[in-house]
């Protein structure tokens, strides 16, 4: 069984531009740091990026659902007078635990989500951990060790106390969502790696193309959703743009053309 201490060799870290950050409450709980290569300005104020954080934050909750259920199956009998207080007393009130996910750029927040944890039972909402890979246990003398989930729990198979056999049924199958949640904002913002080695040079009406894609032709449902404020110029796809263009221009013509002299 490999075991990884916690007095690990210390790393060189550089600080990259982009950061999200998952918060129970005013409680930050985990904090990726990282870059994305031939980032695309102006991508994370795109309505695709807010659909791939609402992923994102649809993807969390359906992770501690799960570990719900599996908490609930483990622990719930009507019928056991010495049951959890926390399974026969009323649910907490609603917004008093909220959960939030949040994106920066150079350390200021682009977007953010809050919803509400308070149906998610006391144990999984102390215990959230979305990377799903490992074991943590802490001695007597307060020293936490770190082991890999697999190798912990083939080891440990016929051993397992109570509190790891719920622990194996919350994350053994679950996937590391922390590197999926920083791979799907890259995807979201970046020029395509294969696409990008197969050309010299990005060309801007490319990048037009990825900003202009399926966006709503209101700037003011724009302003109102994302935009703060703000106008963006990708309300149309390229083509439509052209043809609306093409359209003004011949209106213009001729309303010029039928222009009444004085």
């Amino acid at each position: 069984m490999e075991e990884v201490k916690k007095e690990e060799p210390r790393r060189e870290y550089k600080e990259e531009r982009f950061e999200y950050a998952v918060y129970v409450n005013e409680f930050i709980i985990c904090k990726r740091n990282f870059r994305i290569s031939n980032f695309i300005d102006g991508s994370m104020e795109t309505l695709e990026f807010k659909e791939c954080v609402d992923g994102i934050v649809s993807m969390i909750d359906n992770d501690l659902k799960a570990k719900s259920r599996v908490y609930l199956w483990k622990f719930f009998n009507p019928d056991y007078p010495d049951a959890e207080e926390e399974l026969v007393s009323p649910l907490i009130e609603p917004w008093s635990c909220t959960f939030k996910f949040a994106v920066y750029d150079n350390k200021k927040e682009v977007i953010s989500r809050i919803w509400d944890g308070y149906a998610y039972p006391k144990y999984v909402r102390e215990k959230v951990d979305l990377s799903n890979k490992y074991v943590r246990l802490t001695s007597k003398d307060g020293v936490t060790y770190t082991y890999d989930k697999e190798s912990f729990f083939e080891s440990n198979k016929d051993r397992l106390s109570f509190e790891q056999e719920l622990l194996k049924g919350m994350i053994y199958d679950r996937p590391d969502l922390l590197s999926i949640i920083t791979d799907k904002i890259r995807e979201t913002c970046s020029i395509p790696r294969d696409e990008y080695k197969a050309k010299k040079k990005w060309e801007y009406s490319d990048v037009e193309d990825y900003l202009l894609k399926n966006f709503t032709t209101s700037e003011e449902y724009l302003n109102d959703e994302i935009g703060g404020g703000i106008e963006y110029s990708y309300a149309f796809k390229r083509d439509q743009k052209k043809y609306y263009d093409k359209v003004a221009r011949q209106v213009s013509k001729k309303m010029k053309a039928e222009k009444p002299k004085k």
